[in-house]
Parts: C-alpha cells; structure tokens; sequence
C-alpha cells in the first residue's frame, strides 16, 4: 500500500498585486525575518497572550467579542482568566458578583448568581416617544422576556433555584 505525503501547509507574507487589463495575479514575498511574539498563548473566544522580543519585552494580552455579545464583559473576564490563570496577582482581586446577561435597544438585565437575583434597567428617550411611552415600556419587558430563555447564565441560575440551590 502506498502512502502519500500530505503538502506541508506554510504561510508566507508578502504583497499580493492583479493587473486588471491582463487579468494576472503576482506575488512577491517578504524576506524573512525572526518573529515579533514569542510564548504564544491563545484561549476560546480570541483572546491571546504573548511576550514581544527585542530590547524592551513585553508581556501582551488581546481579548476578542463579538458585537452582538450579550455580555461583553464576561467574555473578556472569561479570556482573561483563561489567559492569566498561571500569574499570581499580589494581593486577590474581587471580581463583580453581576454579570450583565442583555445589553440592548435601551435594556440592561443583571444576574447575581449567589443571591438568584436578577435586575432591570430600562431607558426610554421621553423626548421621542413621549406619546407612546406605555408601547415603548412594553417593548422592553418583551424583550426581556426573549432575551432571557437564551443565556446560557440565566438558565443556569433559574435550573439551580428549581432544584434547591441559591437558597
């Protein structure tokens, strides 16, 4: 039986150029030259650690969220934490008891998840819809109400209630 290599995938820099009246594509590559990171370290949503090389290091961290996020914030504690778990702070850092689980069309619904609570802020701009402002209040409980079944920290805290936890 025959084995066949697989080609080696190698990723090269350089500047690509097309000739729009010959319809040709070139490519010239960079020279190559030693890389800026070093100790590489990435976790799950993008988030990435390295220390830079050169005179001065420096240790780097970049934390990724996708705009439609509900909770921006908890994605970048949880790439932080997954990124910094082997540094030892001096001294412990209190994180925030909340976690802000919709963040939306003028809605804010924070989950504390020792105490099982859960609080509403809502924002109506008076001076647009000073007319309809019973509409625009109702707008924002449906909101919630649809927002909610889809967090995963929500589910998680009502499913911990229903069995007798967060008591």
């Amino acid at each position: 039986m025959e084995q066949t290599k697989k080609p080696q995938k190698v990723k090269v820099r350089g500047t690509g150029t097309y000739d729009p009246e010959t319809n040709e594509f070139g490519f010239k590559p960079f020279d190559e030259a030693p890389s800026t990171q070093k100790d590489v370290k990435s976790c799950a949503g993008g988030g990435k650690r390295w220390v830079t090389t050169g005179v001065n290091p420096s240790k780097m961290i970049t934390l990724k969220s996708k705009e439609s996020s509900p909770d921006q914030y908890s994605d970048f504690l949880r790439q932080f934490n997954a990124l910094t778990k082997d540094l030892k702070p001096k001294k412990p850092v209190e994180l925030p008891t909340e976690q802000r689980v919709v963040n939306e069309q003028g809605l804010q619904c924070w989950l504390d998840e020792k105490n099982g609570t859960m609080t509403f802020t809502g924002t109506i701009d008076l001076s647009r819809n000073s007319n309809n402002w019973q509409a625009e209040t109702l707008r924002l409980v449906q909101l919630v109400v649809r927002r909610l079944p889809a967090c995963e920290q929500f589910n998680k805290v009502i499913n911990l209630i229903k069995i007798g936890g967060n008591k």
